[in-house]
């Protein structure tokens, strides 16, 4: 689609030179610096009166004078007593608490008391109560410090400082006397408690003595630890005296299987001789052989002779090689060694084995007279736990009690007081109130505040729609205002319908004569919902219609389409068809009047963005060929994305706004959005339900309404 040339009037130089309806800073100080300049005597009226009330109500008001006097709270070293001092004796427990230092808080609410007042009336003869004096001072801590600050409120400045400082030592002379008097009390109480305490902290400590005596402890966890201890060594004896005892038994065992396998005895020594039967046998040998040879000689191998000679020298020796070749003639026996040896070990085992079974015995019976002691430690580490806790708790009581006897004594000598005034009250230090010049430099300041402010209501309230506040604000021209469509009485209508439409022919022949180019296509846009943007876009359609017939109204709201109902027909097909392909543009459209077509829409499109990006362009190519002029009702543009995907495809973009609900920021924003995607066919602004319209047109139709006037009369 072609764009359209940009606006060059005077307005659209705001236009160029930021981002369209970015607001800026710089645009709204210019805008409050040209309220302050249209309205300043309204500024000067109320910033010059409420400086006059102030000065007045200052010059009027009777002057009081401050003065103030500087405390120090607490003694030096008097810490509160540490939380673990506790005692059993609540009231032992206050007074330690009561002699430690107390808190300027605390101080601050005892220096205001009806007796010091009494005093300080007394002593310097003041006409007033003490509650008409106490309405006077003010006695406040210090942040973060030991200091209290005393001011007195006084018409005289001398007078003031009189009662500031006899006030201060009203005060440090009754904290004074507090503490004479706690003393003594603390004194009395000490004195009957002290025997009472040292009574019962000897009687604990003898009872924690006898237990301890008793039952061997010194401590409860050492006594734990020790016979712990005994059991531990014990038990690893038994252990090992039950590892070795199984050893000596195994080698026992060993010794006894090797004695099973020896002689007891060996034989010592042995003589040794020839054995007689072999050497009988040679000799028998000898002779079979010479036999043997001789019968050889005369026979054959074959005769029995020689074979009887040959079977009886075998048989010679094979005996005479059974037989050995010596004997022991005489044998000597002696006991064996390593029997003996055998012997000893064995005996010396089972020593080894009866020792460490008496050894066992001994052991087991201390370890089983131990169970019952070690059974009976929580118990008595309870009651030694509670006996020692006793004495320790006794022997606190009396320490404490001689301590704060002790300290209580020296108090009641001493009697130094809590307060100590470091800085006195003087008249030349007085502070005077109210101050004319601090008054007038607030009234100043206050006073041009509220008259800014409003200023700043009053441009707000003011702040109707004219040509140049838009123009200004949005940095677009107003190209038409279009008066409100109703009217409250019905007679007048016909002068409302006519001061529309004249309103509606204007904008026709702005459109067509700022454009060199002539429109093909159009969007009606606006920020919000409301703005009266699909009743404008109906009008100029209906308005070009009576001008140049062809026209096309598209309701392009996919989401919650509203045309339909403003022109009286039905949405059954209309758009969503046409863009699905379901439907041809000529079966689609609708016709309103002679030359004005409409193309309706329904809201249950699911994806109304993907469906004008692929296909809304096409259809206005389409609408382009068959109509003069597309006027397109698009969404608006904050509060989806659809218009801003319409207002890319077409020529040219109006944006309406609604002169008595309509938000700049929310359209400045949304032309911002148009810039920053690259839109630049915005052509201008049509103000909506602009009541200052009529009187523009009031000149033209003045007849009309004098007419209509005497109709009614």
């Amino acid at each position: 689609m072609s764009q359209i040339a940009p606006y060059t009037g005077d307005a659209n130089l705001a236009y160029n030179a930021a981002p369209q309806g970015q607001p800026s800073e710089a645009h709204d100080l210019d805008r409050l610096l040209g309220a302050i300049r249209k309205r300043w005597r309204i500024l000067l009226a109320i910033a010059g009166g409420f400086i006059v009330l102030a000065g007045l109500v200052t010059l009027l008001t009777p002057k009081t004078y401050t003065t103030s006097v500087r405390l120090l709270v607490g003694r030096p070293g008097s810490d509160i007593a540490p939380a673990d001092n506790d005692t059993a004796l609540p009231v032992l427990n206050a007074l330690v608490l009561q002699s430690g230092a107390q808190s300027a808080e605390t101080l601050a609410e005892l220096a205001q008391q009806d007796d010091i007042a009494s005093r300080v009336i007394q002593q310097l003869n003041l006409q007033t109560t003490p509650g008409g004096l106490l309405g006077r001072v003010s006695v406040k801590p210090i942040v973060n410090t030991s200091l209290l600050n005393l001011s007195v409120k006084w018409r005289d400045p001398n007078r003031s400082a009189d009662i500031a400082n006899a006030f201060a030592n009203a005060f440090v002379d009754q904290e004074r006397d507090f503490v004479r008097s706690e003393a003594v009390a603390a004194l009395g109480f000490l004195s009957r408690e002290l025997p009472n305490a040292r009574s019962k902290m000897q009687s604990a400590q003898t009872r924690l003595a006898q237990f301890q005596s008793a039952h061997g402890y010194l401590d409860a966890t050492a006594h734990e630890q020790d016979l712990g201890a005994r059991m531990d060594s014990i038990t690893q004896h038994i252990d090992q005296l039950t590892v070795d005892q199984n050893e000596a038994t195994a080698l026992l065992d060993s010794v006894n299987s090797q004695l099973a396998t020896l002689s007891s005895t060996v034989d010592s020594a042995k003589d040794v001789a020839a054995n007689p039967v072999s050497n009988d046998l040679r000799t028998k040998l000898s002779d079979v052989e010479t036999q043997l040879s001789a019968a050889e000689q005369k026979y054959t191998p074959a005769h029995p002779t020689v074979i009887a000679l040959r079977q009886q020298r075998a048989a010679l020796l094979a005996e005479l090689a059974g037989q050995p070749s010596a004997v022991v003639s005489q044998t000597t026996v002696a006991p064996n060694p390593l029997y003996q040896s055998l012997q000893s070990q064995a005996s010396t085992y089972r020593a080894r084995i009866q020792g460490d079974q008496g050894e066992l015995r001994a052991l087991t019976a201390q370890r089983k007279a131990y169970r019952p002691t070690m059974k009976a430690l929580p118990q008595q580490a309870i009651l030694f736990g509670s006996v020692q806790e006793e004495a320790k708790r006794a022997a606190n009581v009396y320490n404490a009690l001689q301590q704060k006897y002790n300290d209580a004594l020296v108090a009641k000598s001493t009697a130094i007081s809590d307060i100590i005034v470091v800085q006195s009250a003087s008249a030349d230090a007085a502070t005077k109130s109210p101050n004319l010049r601090t008054n007038l430099g607030i009234a100043v300041v206050v006073g041009l505040l509220l008259g800014l402010a409003v200023i700043y209501a009053l441009d707000l309230i003011d702040r109707r729609t004219t040509d140049r506040d838009f123009a200004t604000l949005l940095g677009l021209p107003v190209i038409a205002r279009i008066p409100p469509l109703t009217t409250t009485n019905p007679k007048m209508l016909p002068w409302i319908q006519s001061l529309t439409l004249e309103a509606f022919l204007h904008l026709c022949v702005t459109l067509k004569l700022r454009n060199k180019r002539p429109l093909k296509s159009l969007a009606i846009l606006s920020a919000r919902r409301g703005e009266g943007k699909s009743t404008i876009a109906y009008n100029l359609a209906k308005s070009l219609a009576a001008l140049q017939p062809g026209i096309l109204l598209i309701d392009a709201d996919l989401r919650q389409p509203t045309l339909h109902e403003k022109a009286g027909c039905s949405n059954d097909v209309g758009l969503n068809e046409v863009l699905h392909g379901e439907t041809p543009l000529h079966g689609a459209v609708q016709n309103l009047a002679a030359g004005l077509d409409v193309l309706t829409s329904h809201g249950n499109e699911t994806n109304p963005i993907a469906l004008l990006q692929t296909t809304f362009e096409e259809l206005l190519e389409r609408a382009a060929q068959e109509y003069a002029m597309v006027i397109v009702d698009a969404p608006a543009l904050t509060a989806v994305s659809d218009a801003l995907l319409i207002a890319a495809e077409v020529d040219g973009s109006l944006i309406v706004v609604s002169a008595d609900r309509g938000n700049e920021r929310d359209t400045q924003r949304a032309i911002a959005q148009m810039g920053l995607i690259g839109v630049e066919n915005i052509l201008g602004v049509v103000v909506n339900r602009d009541a200052s319209a009529t009187g523009d047109y009031y000149g033209y139709f003045a007849k009309t309404n004098a007419a209509l006037t005497a109709g009614l009369a």
